[in-house]
């Protein structure tokens, strides 16, 4: 009996501590006909993503990982990038840039596509 007690917490405990999947690698940004932009790359390491654009220009922003979704920033001024966490892990990831006023208007559409 003394075993099982001990076994028993911690099997629940590692139910209870599952791993947040976390985006890495580098994507490079395609955006939808109606929502046509530069397209550029973008690196992603665990928290912290770059974007990379053709001229070589390079910003830095934090990924924040919510329950069902993944916010992009640069700042606080900057329109978020949303990302479905279902879709981490794929080759192709939709996402969507929101207003930063008003969060359910969307300013952007697309998908990220993996380069390697």
């Amino acid at each position: 009996m003394k075993i099982l007690i001990p076994l028993a917490l911690f099997f629940l405990l590692g139910l209870f501590q599952q791993e947040t999947p976390k985006l890495n690698g580098t994507y490079r940004i395609v955006f939808e006909k109606k929502y046509e932009q530069q397209t550029f790359k973008m690196v992603f390491v665990d928290s912290i993503f770059k974007k990379v654009m053709p001229d070589a220009v390079m910003y830095k922003g934090k990924i924040k990982y919510e329950k069902f979704r993944a916010v992009l920033r640069y700042s606080s001024d900057d329109n978020p990038i949303e990302i479905d966490k279902r879709d981490f892990g794929k080759d192709t990831m939709k996402f969507t840039t929101k207003s930063k006023i008003d969060l359910s208007k969307t300013i952007a559409r697309g998908f990220m596509v993996k380069v390697n």
